[in-house]
Order: C-alpha cells, then structure tokens, then sequence
C-alpha cells in the first residue's frame, strides 16, 4: 500500500494550484517622454535619503549597488526618435536602461521610466513570469498622434475657428484661407498613427510571446493583466486644441482611447491606469489633471479604470534649488557681462577672478582678419537656415591659414570686436565695432600674446560670437561650436588638459574661423566676435567658490544630485519615477483583486 499512497500523493502535488501553469501576465505601458523616462540611473542614490522612499530603493538594487535585473519579467519596449521614424525594439529581462533612448532605440539609455518599479512590484506580489509591453514617444498628443479611431476627425474648436475666419489672409500661427484644406489634411494624416503603431506593435509580441519571454507557456496562454497611460504635456500646453483652459475635449478624447484599445485588443474589461500627469506638483494645472482623471468617474468604467495622481511624487526639493541651479550655470556660462551699449560691465560681481593669459591685454591686441565668401556651389546655402555655421572650402593658399608660422602680414589689422551690423538681443545692442568685419560671410582672424608663466588652475576660451566658430591655440584646433548662438555676452568654455597643453610659455597664435548672420526677414547682415585665453589660479578659484555658495548651497547641490532633465520630465528623477511604478503597479493589482 505505500507505493501507492506515495504515487497519490504525488499526483496530487502535482496538481496542486502552484504547480499549475499560469497565463501568462501581460501589461501594457504607452504614453509620451515621460512614459519614456528620463531619469537617470547616476539619481538613484537619492531616493535613499528619503525614509518614505528608501525601501524602494533597496527593491531596485542588488546587494553590490548594481540596478536589480528581474528574474521573472520580460520587455518589449518600442520607442524610437521624436517623429516616430527609425522605431527600433528593445527587449530583455527588466532592469534599469528601459528609459529613454532617443536616436536609440534597442540600446540602453541609461535611463528609467516607470516600468522599472512597477515591474518589479508585480513581480513581487505575483511570483510568476511577466510580460511587459511598453510604447512611447516624445512629444506625441492624444488630441492628434495617439487620436483614438473612434473619437473622429480632428476639428477646431468653435472659438478657434471664429478667430480663424477674422483672418482670410493667415497671421501667426494660422494658415491663409486657401491653405486650410491642406492644412486639415494634414492634420487628418498625423492624426491616429503613433495609436496605430501602439496596437500593432502589441499585437506583433502576442502573436509569438516566447520571442520576448522564453517562459511563455503556449498551453497555459496569456492573459492582457493591464494597461497603464502616461501623457498629457502635448495636450496641456495647446492651446488651440483646448482654447481657455476648457480640457472637456481630452476627457472625451481619452474615453474613447481606453474603448478602442480594449476593442482593438480584444480585452473588453482590461484594467485601465490613467497616469494624472502631475507636473508641478497638486497646485498646478488643476484643470488639466482634473480632466485626465474624468473618464474614471464613467459608470461603464467602474471598477476597472482608475486614475492614479502623480502630482503628489512631485519634488518640491528640486523644485526650489533648480532655479539656484540655472542662476549658478548662468554665472559659470557667462566669462563677461555686457552693458546695454555692448561695452563690458567692469561692475559686475563675478568680472575679476578669472585673468587674461598673456601680453598685451586683449583690449590692447592687434588681430589681423579676412572675410571671404564661398566660391563653391557645394558650400552655398540656397536659402536662409539658423544653422548657418559649415565648413567651406578656402581659396589656394590659405589652407594653413591657423598655424603659427602662417603669413598674414597681407590682411587687415584691427582691435576686436570686429563685427557688422546692428546686433540687438537681451536689451543688449552691438552696432559699435573697432573693427569692420568686412563684406565676406565668413572671416578668418589671428592674434599673437606672450605668456610668462603657467601657474593657473585652470584655463578658460571667453568668447564673443553671434555664430559658430572654431578656435585655436597654436595651430591646433581647441574648440568648435557649429550652431548658432544670441548670447549678448562673452561665453566661458573651460579647457581640459587636452587643450590647455598647447598653451605654452613665450608667443602664443590664437585663432578663430566664424560667420556671419542675417534675419529672417531682411538680407542685412550682422555679426561680432572677440576672444581671449584666461586662467584662474588656485586662491581665486577658492574665492569663486566661495562666493558661489550664496547662489547654490552645498544641500542644493546634494538636493540636486536626484534631478538629471527638465521640470516637464519630473526633473528626470528617479525617486519621482519609482514612486509612480510602484503607484501605478499596486492600482492594478487592487483592480484585480477587487473583481
């Protein structure tokens, strides 16, 4: 008899309800950069100076500090650049990386979204594998990219359209009469296709689930366990779509998405997560998350839609010291303040801890400069474009016009600024130049100074320049900047010992290649440049720092440390992400065990 008590036994063990095979668990994430996530995994540590948060941070490490990778839950995850081209998949067991990933798309990015914690608190409780399906771009509305199929076509709202009718002839952001047509059709053919790759991409995965989780079980299925929305920055700043403030449309808008995507998934009662964006913490953009939040107040939604506010996981901690932030950057930024008449403000605070390198003074310095035009049509520009700056080709002889031993005795001799044009930005004007520019784009310009010693701290390029140039010390290159800029100041750009190692004692070339600008509306052309080599030595860069401390505070600084992106971003904070995850996880499982 015991061979057969034992033979029972063990049929029944294997029959037992944890041994089964369960469906597969299957969860859907889609919205815009902030379903992406920008928090950075170097913002991790600062989740652990909160005591609320902390136990959070243990479940998202190892026991060496390395971000946790989990065991029983598999991504897809499609995302690719802004305007959806060069999608690209991302797959793998689940772990910090899943974030945003630009240009990207299948490499990690250093980077998480709320996955990372909402999946690993699923795992957590339902101890067993896990499929999550995650769809976002940057800058995608619901009102246009991700417009559900059966919300209709776009139209402008009533008050919009009376505006548009004012203006037959078209005026700043409204087309002509004769361009609406195209302007709608347009409109129509942006309209659903990020919420059509969405679907596809979801139903691509579920038609082979082992392709992403090797655990799938064919026999035992899947089951679609959820889905969580994130979005809301497109739709929060459009005014047109949304004239006054009136957000009924995205509540509207967003109904309809939670339908078709059950319908188009064939999930009629799939629990539902509406992400509340929470930007700015509980008092700001009420209308807004109160909008977002109303389709789960629907009788059909009840009880399998529930809206999760993020507002309350907003940093006001970061918050404060950001603006300490920009205001110390703005310092470090700015090697020389300008007076409205564009002459340096000797007056300003942070002027004299940083020295000219080298005699004479730059004030006192001879340049010799040329301006030519391009005379090849490849290096041409057909019409009028911001990024202006290119490399051209030069005219014979001039190739090695930077090097130091190059002869330049032939051009034009003056002080800098050498500039052209009215240069008006920032309630600064530079019209008055000592020296002309000249009638070329582009201009070449060489200087020589004599350096005594070398016992600075660190070395420094302050620039002046309305475009981009490329500088250099010696005859080699030690820096370039290829967009344009509108600084009405002289720009600091420190030197690393690759640079600085071409500063040497005795005569010094200094060198610069730029261009010229010229507005949109009006071919008059304006232009400035002027630089120097400066250094700081070791007292005074204690003296800066010193002072800097009344800007930014060594707490802001540590504060600080748990942001890595832009306020819209949630400050690419991790504290603030993980807490979503884990809010947005726990609304699911309280959905389902509420059935």
């Amino acid at each position: 008899m015991k061979p057969t008590l034992f033979l029972t036994a063990a049929l029944l063990c294997a029959l037992s309800p944890d041994s089964v095979a369960k469906p597969l668990k299957v969860f859907i994430l889609a919205g815009q950069s902030n379903m992406e996530g920008h928090a950075a995994v170097s913002t991790f540590d600062y989740i652990g100076q909160d005591p609320l948060t902390a136990p959070i941070l243990k479940e998202m490490r190892n026991p060496d500090g390395t971000p946790r990778v989990c065991d029983k839950v598999w991504m897809s995850y499609l995302t690719g650049p802004y305007d959806g081209s060069a999608n690209g998949e991302g797959l793998g067991k689940l772990t910090a990386g899943f974030g945003e990933r630009g240009d990207q798309p299948t490499k990690d990015g250093g980077k998480i979204g709320p996955e990372f914690t909402f999946g690993i608190y699923m795992e957590k409780e339902l101890k067993q594998p896990i499929l999550i399906i995650k769809t976002a771009w940057g800058g995608r509305s619901l009102n246009t990219e991700f417009r559900p199929p059966s919300a209709g076509p776009y139209t402008l709202p009533k008050e919009i359209q009376k505006e548009w009718d004012k203006h037959p002839q078209g005026a700043h952001g409204v087309p002509k009469l004769e361009d609406r047509k195209k302007w709608q059709d347009e409109k129509d053919a942006a309209s659903g296709v990020f919420y059509r790759m969405m679907i596809e991409h979801v139903k691509k995965v579920l038609a082979d689930p082992r392709r992403v989780c090797p655990e799938y079980d064919a026999k035992a299925g899947y089951e679609l366990a959820g889905f969580v929305w994130l979005q809301g920055f497109n739709d929060l700043v459009d005014g047109q779509t949304y004239p006054n403030e009136n957000y009924d449309e995205y509540s509207r808008l967003l109904s309809h998405f939670i339908r078709d995507v059950r319908k188009d998934l064939s999930a009629p009662k799939m629990p539902f997560v509406i992400g509340v964006l929470g930007v700015g913490g509980e008092s700001d953009n009420v209308m807004f998350r109160k909008a977002m939040a109303a389709p789960a107040d629907l009788p059909e939604f009840k009880g399998n839609v529930v809206a999760v506010e993020t507002a309350p996981f907003w940093d006001h901690a970061i918050a404060a010291a950001q603006p300490k932030q920009d205001a110390y950057n703005n310092i470090l930024n700015m090697a020389h303040k300008l007076n409205e008449d564009g002459t340096l403000d000797r007056e300003w605070k942070w002027e004299n801890y940083w020295k000219p390198v080298g005699k004479p003074l730059p004030e006192e310095r001879t340049w010799r400069f040329i301006t030519i035009d391009p005379f090849e049509k490849k290096d041409k520009l057909e019409k009028y474009d911001d990024r202006r700056f290119r490399d051209i080709t030069l005219p014979a002889g001039m190739e090695n016009w930077y090097m130091p031993d190059f002869d330049d005795s032939k051009w034009t001799e003056g002080k800098a600024p050498i500039g052209k044009g009215v240069w008006n930005h920032g309630g600064i004007t530079l019209d008055k130049f000592p020296s002309k520019w000249g009638d070329g784009e582009f201009l070449l310009m060489r200087t020589t100074f004599e350096v005594e010693d070398l016992n600075c701290e660190s070395y420094r390029i302050a620039i002046l320049a309305r475009q981009g140039f490329k500088v250099y010390l010696n005859g080699n290159e030690i820096h370039h900047y290829i967009w344009w800029m509108d600084n009405p100041y002289y720009r600091s750009i420190v030197l690393g010992k690759e640079e600085i190692k071409y500063l040497k004692k005795g005569k010094n070339v200094l060198a610069a290649y730029a261009n010229d600008q010229y507005g949109n509306d009006s071919p008059e052309h304006y232009a400035a440049i002027d630089l120097r080599i400066e250094g700081i030595t070791q007292a005074d860069q204690e003296k800066l720092d010193l002072g800097l401390e009344e800007i930014l505070s060594a707490k802001d600084k540590e504060i600080l440390k748990g942001a890595s992106n832009g306020g819209y971003h949630y400050w690419g904070s991790a504290k603030i992400f993980a807490q979503m995850g884990k809010a947005f996880a726990e609304a699911i499982l309280n959905m389902q065990k509420s059935k």
